[in-house]
């Protein structure tokens, strides 16, 4: 007789506490000495791990930033805010949306955010990754604006434009400049933010 696979619930419990454990302990390296100066020892160190436990379970620097990022591009915030706005007819309203959205993604991922963009500047994979999350990021604030086109609220010829300006005021860098540069809060931000994105986008000009 064949012997079936043995199933333990409480030992896959404990391997993925332990994986958790690893990565949250890279976070923490990452942000406070940087992706370059860590090492996987002082990762397993500060986990409570032997080395071969951080690569067994997650992986090199590489595989840890991945893991990282990959908890924040899982943030619901993208899934909820779209649904809200394809359910919306109040052009206005669906700006404020979109602010609110972003504001909220960018604020619960503000730690992960930091992590990547410091990591990006001086590692390949961390590049692609940055890259790949912009990516992802406007793809979601483009369906944003084909909401805003199929109401009539931007005509056709100026979707392109309305691309650009969305992405220029709820992209990650307004939200890092306001308020980890300017020391802005973020209702504060959330509220500039939408504002202009009203009066740019709804507002005729000299009106």
């Amino acid at each position: 007789m064949k012997r079936s696979g043995y199933h333990s619930p409480r030992r896959e419990q404990a391997a993925a506490a332990t994986r958790q454990a690893i990565i949250d302990a890279a976070q923490e390296l990452f942000l406070s000495q940087g992706y370059v100066r860590t090492t996987v020892g002082q990762v397993a160190q500060a986990a409570h791990v032997a080395a071969n436990t951080v690569y067994t379970s997650v992986g090199g620097k590489a595989a840890l930033l991945r893991a990282i990022m990959d908890r924040a591009t899982g943030d619901p915030a993208a899934a909820e805010t779209i649904e809200r706005v394809r359910h919306c007819s109040d052009p206005a309203e669906i700006i404020r949306l979109a602010a609110h959205g972003t504001r909220s993604a960018n604020e619960r991922q503000s730690e992960h955010i930091t992590v990547l963009l410091e990591s990006a500047r001086v590692d390949a994979h961390a590049s692609e990754m940055h890259q790949n999350g912009l990516r992802f990021y406007r793809e979601n604030l483009d369906k944003i604006v084909e909401r805003l086109a199929e109401l009539g609220a931007i005509p056709t010829s100026e979707r392109d434009r309305a691309s650009d300006v969305f992405w220029y005021l709820f992209g990650m860098t307004s939200w890092q400049t306001l308020v980890k540069d300017l020391a802005w809060t973020w209702d504060d931000a959330e509220q500039w933010v939408a504002q202009r994105g009203i009066e740019a986008l709804l507002e005729p000009p000299n009106a």
